[in-house]
């Protein structure tokens, strides 16, 4: 219907020229741009002369401060007759953008079903400001000669293609709206005269009280007040994000799509490239040196010589103590432990998990007769993974000093071992086709659904065939999210929909299991606050009901001391009511966000006794592997 808009200022400096397009009317051809340019300057000239110029019908209009839409009629090249609307606002206060116009040009027959171009062209030109004014300022910062800026500025164009997008977006909501009312005005006006010849036939001729009339008018809308039922038709009727027409066919059975764009982004951030190695499989380095601080005065351990020789060094430290004849004192010991400690809390290790692993270390050296540095060295790096090792695998016993109660010592978590150990003894034994059942628990936006997605990559690239289930019937777009992981990852999906009991669907996703053959379940469940009772009681309810071979309790590695009162809060709930489910390992996701503040996860499995079964290290499904000792000793004393 509009055949051009263009924004130009008083002086007949064009700014921005577009030429609106849709369906029914694509752009133009590469042979015919030449001649839209010609065309776009005889509409400017046009207006200019007979209205800016008072030439034509408007000459007495004063155009600057005029509110309202202004039209004029013009002819160009004698063709048909074009209306010329135009808006013209003070969008700034600076001269160089004083007096802007924005003229809209479309044919005169039109005129009567365009309503609302001046709003159309009063919201281009604000959009057009801001661009405008970012492009200055970055002209004006790449400038080296101000004088000279300053004059250009005058005459300064921004590039017309990145104004493109935003210009084609709001004039198709504008036609979108424009179409939308007038087929609310067409069937008005339809409505209106069916009603009227229903109305005539009443009165030229009764209708008897036993015959029923076949013509139907509008239908009364119902209004529910709470208390009725609302039906699933209802629903479906008032969802407005679903394309009803053409997304029908790839929706399944309860409703849910899906969608090929969003499983292709998936695809090219989540899987990993070609030949690319998994983080599981990559060896951790292990530290050569630990990097303490052992005497008061705050000198380093080193290799350079008078590191080791000087007075504030580890060998000026230690110089009475070399002797092989000479065993280690605790007064020797508690120097340098003490900065031991000071380190180990300045990487977000509780106080109490520092000490815990100080008096680790005290009880490996003390005594020992340590006749070089270099036995040292290897002495106290012998003694700080025997105490890591211990708090990450807690049924060696722990290392002591934990707190928090509510909690039993467990034990490593093997996720592929146990898979694989089930699945052999489903095998030979009688009736034991019951898959291995892993739930994801946790807190809202801590990445449960992306976390099951990796540790379901990782079993399928170990022979693995696990299954998906969707037992998050809460959250809206969970069901899609968890299925565009699985079809990222070609896996098979079990859901219901949404608004079910999520316990139900985890007992049906593990006997389609069984029945299809696949080895593993990952039930993806709905993210809670550790204090919103009535949810933690539902979350108690699945776990309980779907009897999990694994509970793995999903965190962000940087929660802090967050972490341990929701590790609290939902042990308790799994351990409510005469329940005996504990939660068996831990997965802490943004884990290559920490750096050296690995602390916080050592104090959480310290504390807790629950192991860390994975870390996430990225976006990929790829990045994922376990916490391993000389990973956490690299981290801290590096």
């Amino acid at each position: 219907m509009i055949d051009s808009i263009t924004i130009f200022t008083k002086g007949g400096t064009v700014l921005y020229h577009g030429r609106p397009t849709s369906p029914h009317r694509p752009p133009p051809p590469t042979g015919a741009r030449d001649a839209d340019k010609e065309n776009q300057r005889d509409a400017v000239n046009a207006f200019i002369s007979s209205v800016l110029l008072g030439e034509g019908k408007n000459k007495n209009v004063s155009v600057t401060g005029h509110e309202g839409p202004r039209l004029e009629t013009l002819t160009l090249g004698g063709g048909s007759p074009v209306v010329a609307e135009w808006v013209d606002d003070d969008v700034g206060q600076d001269e160089g953008r004083r007096g802007w116009i924005a003229l809209a040009v479309y044919p005169e027959v039109a005129a009567r079903k365009l309503q609302g171009v001046s709003a159309l062209l009063s919201s281009l030109l604000r959009r057009y400001a801001l661009f405008y004014d970012h492009h200055r300022e970055q002209a004006a910062d790449r400038s080296q000669n101000p004088n000279q800026m300053r004059w250009n500025m005058q005459l300064f164009v921004p590039p017309s293609k990145e104004f493109d997008s935003a210009f084609r977006t709001a004039v198709r909501n504008f036609l979108d709206q424009l179409s939308a009312s007038a087929s609310s005005n067409s069937l008005s006006s339809l409505e209106k005269r069916q009603r009227g010849k229903l109305q005539s036939n009443q009165q030229s001729r009764p209708t008897p009280v036993s015959q029923t009339s076949h013509k139907k008018g509008k239908e009364k809308r119902v209004w529910h007040d709470g208390r009725q039922k609302v039906t699933k038709a209802a629903l479906a009727e008032l969802d407005m994000s679903k394309d009803k027409d053409e997304g029908a066919r790839m929706e399944d059975e309860h409703g849910i799509r899906e969608d090929a764009r969003a499983v292709a982004e998936a695809r090219a951030a989540y899987l990993p490239s070609a030949g690319e190695r998994p983080a599981w499989e990559e060896e951790d380095e292990v530290a050569s040196d630990i990097d303490i601080q052992w005497n008061a005065g705050g000198g380093g351990v080193g290799d350079t010589e008078e590191e080791e020789e000087g007075p504030g060094g580890v060998r000026g430290f230690f110089a009475n103590l070399l002797s092989p004849n000479r065993p280690l004192t605790k007064s020797d010991l508690d120097p340098p432990l003490k900065n031991m400690q000071q380190l180990l809390t300045s990487k977000n290790v509780a106080p109490a998990t520092a000490k815990a692993i100080c008096e680790v270390v005290e009880r490996q050296l003390l005594g020992k007769r340590v006749g070089t540095l270099t036995g040292v060295r290897r002495a106290v790096r012998h003694a700080l993974e025997d105490a890591v090792e211990r708090i990450l695998r807690p049924e060696l016993g722990g290392i002591g000093g934990g707190s928090a109660t509510g909690f039993r010592k467990g034990k490593s978590v093997d996720v592929l071992r146990g898979v694989v150990e089930k699945r052999e003894r489903g095998r030979v034994g009688a009736g034991g086709r019951r898959p291995y059942v892993i739930v994801m628990i946790g807190i809202n936006g801590v990445g449960k659904s992306t976390s099951l997605a990796k540790i379901a990559y990782y079993l399928q690239s170990n022979q693995c065939n696990p299954l998906l289930a969707a037992c998050d019937t809460f959250r809206s777009g969970a069901v899609e999210q968890l299925s565009v992981h699985a079809s990222c990852l070609s896996l098979p999906l079990y859901h219901q929909g949404y608004a079910k009991d999520p316990s139900n669907v985890a007992k049906a996703a593990i006997s389609k299991a069984a029945e299809d053959g696949n080895d593993v379940v990952l039930i993806d469940t709905a993210g809670r606050m550790q204090n919103n009772v009535p949810l933690m009681k539902a979350l108690a309810k699945l776990v309980t009901e779907a009897r999990p071979d694994l509970v793995l309790f999903v965190c962000e590695a940087l929660v802090g001391n967050d972490g341990m009162d929701q590790l609290t809060m939902f042990q308790r709930a799994l351990t409510a009511g005469g329940h005996s489910r504990a939660i068996d390992g831990i997965v802490l996701t943004k884990f290559d966000t920490v750096s050296d503040k690995v602390g916080a996860a050592l104090t959480l499995t310290h504390l807790t006794g629950v192991p860390i079964a994975f870390c996430g290290t990225g976006q990929k499904y790829s990045h994922l592997k376990p916490l391993s000792v000389p990973f956490v000793i690299q981290s801290l004393f590096s």
